[in-house]
């Protein structure tokens, strides 16, 4: 018995329509239908007709595993090598330094920005301290010849109004001096700010059906969430590393949006449907993808690369 008639018997077994099976799984009808009938060819490519068995399989209480094992001589092949190409793509990146210096000397223009800024504001902040001063010591002076006046209509009070006069105005400077402190020290820790994350495009290429993209986030900040939201229906997988497996299955508005914590990841893959429109933010930034015509499913590979930790 082919797989297709072991999935409609089974579905049959549990009294199932397949417009249920459409929405336990969210495949849609005719790919149900095609699957049934071992028709594989209207499928949008090899890597679905797999995804789609399994999802059938689970629906219907069959062992998705055993089940594609069993028929693995009618499934067409596929060539899914994710951890292949991404160790290709590695070496590739390492035997062409030159691909790799652009970005960093790019990279390094947000930080000479930030240092100047600093500069900048330390100046005015020191500017205004001067400044603050020069009317302290003015207003200082005012109140010693407005004392002298007093002091002259009356003689007998002239020492303590003096002394009292005196301590307050060298507290009153003590208090100024330790304000003006306290707010170079806020400027500076508000200047000192971790520089904003940027999602770079290191290459692209194809596998199969597939358009392979590489990126480099850069300037994580110590959380990394990876934010998705679609309208349409899409296969999504998000995968840690080369094997952990975060997120695999259909993909639509009613999962949106779906968040996945890779803090502490170095490099992780996202691979999706194409060409029907999906939202992906890395970090609080929008993935953007140069498109390239024919080719159904994106595959994007992440690495983290923090420059601060670099640098040192």
């Amino acid at each position: 018995m082919e797989i297709g008639e072991r999935l409609k018997e089974a579905r049959e077994a549990k009294n199932l329509s397949l417009e249920e099976i459409q929405q336990m799984t969210k495949i849609q009808t005719r790919y149900l239908q095609a699957i049934e009938k071992g028709n594989f060819s209207v499928m949008p490519g090899n890597f679905y007709v797999r995804a789609f068995i399994k999802e059938y399989a689970t629906a219907v209480d069959l062992d998705p595993d055993v089940l594609m094992e069993e028929h693995k001589s009618e499934l067409p092949a596929t060539s899914d090598e994710s951890a292949v190409q991404y160790t290709r793509v590695q070496r590739s990146r390492k035997e062409s330094p030159s691909t790799s210096k652009s970005p960093a000397v790019f990279s390094f223009l947000p930080t000479l920005i930030v240092a100047l800024l600093v500069i900048g504001i330390l100046f005015t902040v020191w500017y205004l301290y001067q400044q603050s001063q020069g009317d302290d010591q003015g207003q200082s002076n005012q109140q010693t010849e407005d004392q002298d006046e007093v002091y002259v209509g009356d003689p007998d009070s002239s020492d303590t109004e003096e002394n009292s006069d005196g301590e307050d105005g060298e507290s009153s400077a003590e208090d100024d001096s330790q304000t003006e402190e306290e707010s170079q020290k806020d400027d500076l820790a508000n200047e000192e700010e971790q520089p904003e994350p940027e999602l770079n495009v290191v290459d692209q290429g194809t596998q199969g059906n597939d358009q392979v993209t590489n990126i480099e986030l850069v300037n994580p900040g110590e959380e990394i969430v990876v934010e998705v939201a679609s309208e349409s229906d899409h296969w999504l997988e998000i995968t840690e590393g080369e094997d952990n497996e975060l997120y695999s299955g259909m993909f639509g508005e009613a999962d949106s949006p779906l968040k996945e914590d890779l803090s502490g990841a170095d490099q992780f893959m996202i691979r999706f449907g194409n060409p029907e429109p999906i939202d992906i933010t890395i970090a609080g930034v929008s993935l953007e993808i140069p498109e390239m015509s024919g080719n159904t499913v994106q595959r994007v590979f992440v690495e983290v690369v923090d420059e601060k930790e670099q640098q040192e």
